[in-house]
């Protein structure tokens, strides 16, 4: 589930054994035989889950030891690094060819793997330490500089918050982050943290804290429509081919053309008769489904029986969903949209029943255009997947005053729009498109793709996602807008590139949004509950800064106890952040 350490130059850490493993403890359930702790006399580590490891070496006639590396890892060139690292065996973990490569090419390691992965390294002789985000961010690393010189790390964010030097408090702008729509990478919400950006290394020395990087996104001129069509194919062919010569496992299916391309191309070979199992969720009450979801499921089933899979519907009813948005804030890092994580939650859960090892689509959309819904890019200043309304409308005119929320947003727009390289060729048509498709790269997609980790660890399966790839990322990056969507149909590019894989009736469907929870009667009656249930306890985070009268009239616009239309999020957001707040016991200051 997770990996968390403490350096400290002066300080022996021999006997905090417990309070590196209570750190560890709340990274999320895992298997007591994945538990590991290991203290120096200035560096302690622990780490727990599938796909975490500890390693070290030490030199003949030391008993401390020289290197260790801990990683929440999942590599996925081991092949290449086994050929390059000519003295690791086969069955080496993913940890000991990490340590393998530091010693073989030291900080130069990150140029070399492939994956998800977030990496801590000692060295104990050199007193550096190095903290490595994978280039897409699947993996979260946040640090905390101490004023007494020591550094605490952790995977996630309430590990660090178990260490009683770390305040449990958050600033306006902590605050910005957690009701606005758009995570800032690099900040790591609690007052004092930051996070380790995508494809980033973080140093610590003697001399300091300092910041590398190592992968950045870069424009470039693209291929031609058919040359992208073929690259599409073959690095996801050559990324998923493992997954093909593997039997069993599950691979989620929506009835979208994303969980449909990757049940395609991770098929396994006619000759393995142990098929993986499809599975679909369907949102509704026990007599009926909302709005399109049956034509989701009827998509989803024409993919399984086409790809000869085994398959399930899992019905997911509103007391079920409703359950599972809880489970999932008390196993997520940060709060964020619960209509996506509880049914996401849910159908992971339901998988793990079948087998540990999953398949997604998930990433598909971000890096084909799926995931665009503004019109207006030209012209609007914002994130183009921004949807309209916040939780911050919900606040009081003095706490809008203290946050200046638009001003907030508006300055980390402007910071991230500034790193967007162009090309002299785009016109302002152009420039817009290929400045949504590089902030969906760099603000989207790796919060997107760590709730999903960090969901699947909870929910005790390994997921793979064959569209998340670094290299397919970087090309997509620079095709142009009319030819992701080919044929001037939505994700027209991955729909070409495997159209002679599925049926002509799901590559050529529609998009069609997957059924949320918020779709459901009884989810909007149980958040109209609780805001109502907020707006009358001040003893809860929130209530200080809400609006009263404006969320009183909102409650009472709908007295059959469902919530306005428009409002649905943005409640269930502010529900969110309010309940995050008080478990993790934040003082908003």
């Amino acid at each position: 589930m997770g990996i968390t350490g403490w350096i400290h130059p002066d300080r022996d850490l021999r006997d905090q054994r417990a309070r590196l493993g209570a750190m560890a403890a709340v990274t999320g359930p895992a298997p007591a035989d994945t538990y590991t702790t290991k203290l120096g006399r200035r560096a302690g580590f622990a780490v727990c889950g599938m796909t975490c490891g500890y390693v070290d070496w030490r030199s003949p006639g030391r008993s401390a030891a020289d290197m260790v590396v801990v990683a929440d890892v999942q590599l996925s060139n081991r092949t290449e690094l086994l050929d390059q690292l000519e003295t690791a065996h086969p069955l080496a973990s993913d940890a000991d060819l990490l340590l393998r490569a530091y010693r073989q090419w030291g900080a130069g390691l990150a140029d070399r793997i492939d994956g998800a992965f977030a990496i801590a390294i000692w060295d104990d002789l050199r007193r550096h330490l190095l903290l490595i985000r994978d280039p897409l961010g699947t993996k979260t690393l946040f640090y905390y500089p101490a004023r007494d010189g020591g550094l605490l790390f952790a995977s996630r964010v309430r590990a660090l918050l178990t260490h009683p030097d770390i305040p449990r408090q958050i600033t306006a702008d902590g605050l910005n982050e957690l009701l606005g729509p758009v995570r800032t990478p690099g900040h790591g919400v609690i007052n004092g943290v930051h996070e380790v950006l995508p494809g980033h290394i973080t140093h610590m020395t003697p001399d300091g804290v300092r910041t590398q990087t190592y992968w950045r996104w870069h424009a470039d001129r693209p291929d031609t429509a058919t040359a992208s069509t073929d690259l599409v194919r073959r690095t996801v062919a050559e990324a998923t081919a493992p997954l093909r010569q593997m039997p069993g496992g599950a691979v989620l299916l929506s009835g979208g053309i994303a969980s449909a391309a990757a049940a395609a191309m991770t098929a396994p070979t006619p000759s393995i008769a142990d098929r993986p199992v499809g599975i679909t969720l369907a949102v509704g009450r026990q007599w009926g489904l909302p709005p399109s979801a049956g034509a989701n499921v009827l998509a989803a089933q024409q993919v399984a029986a086409h790809l000869r899979l085994p398959h399930g519907v899992f019905a997911g009813g509103p007391t079920a969903l409703i359950a599972a948005a809880g489970a999932s804030r008390r196993v997520l890092d940060l709060p964020g949209e619960s209509h996506l994580d509880a049914p996401l939650f849910a159908l992971l859960r339901q998988a793990a029943r079948v087998s540990p090892r999953v398949v997604t689509g998930a990433g598909a959309n971000a890096l084909f255009g799926g995931l665009l819904f503004r019109t207006d890019l030209e012209s609007c200043p914002t994130f183009a997947w921004r949807r309209e309304g916040t939780p911050v409308d919900l606040l009081s005119a003095d706490a809008r005053l203290n946050l200046l929320p638009a001003a907030y947003r508006k300055q980390r727009y402007d910071d991230a729009i500034a790193g967007v390289q162009y090309l002299d060729e785009h016109d302002p048509a152009g420039r817009a498109h290929h400045r949504a498709a590089w902030l969906m790269l760099t603000h989207y997609l790796p919060t997107h793709l760590n709730r999903l980790d960090q969901l699947a660890a909870a929910a005790g399966v390994r997921v793979h996602h064959p569209f998340a790839n670094v290299a397919l990322a970087q090309h997509l990056l620079n095709v142009p807008y009319g030819e992701r969507h080919l044929s001037g149909v939505r994700n027209g590019l991955l729909r070409h590139a495997v159209a002679d894989l599925l049926p002509a009736s799901v590559v050529w469907r529609p998009g069609h949004g997957q059924p949320a929870t918020h779709l459901l009667p009884e989810w909007s009656r149980h958040h109209r509950v609780g805001l109502r249930a907020l707006l009358g306890d001040p003893a809860q985070p929130l209530h200080p800064l809400l609006d009263h009268a404006r969320i009183g009239t909102l409650l009472a616009a709908q007295p059959a106890g469902q919530l306005p239309e428009g409002w649905h999020t943005s409640v269930a957001s502010l529900l969110e952040v309010n309940a995050w707040l008080a478990e993790q016991r934040i003082t908003v200051t």
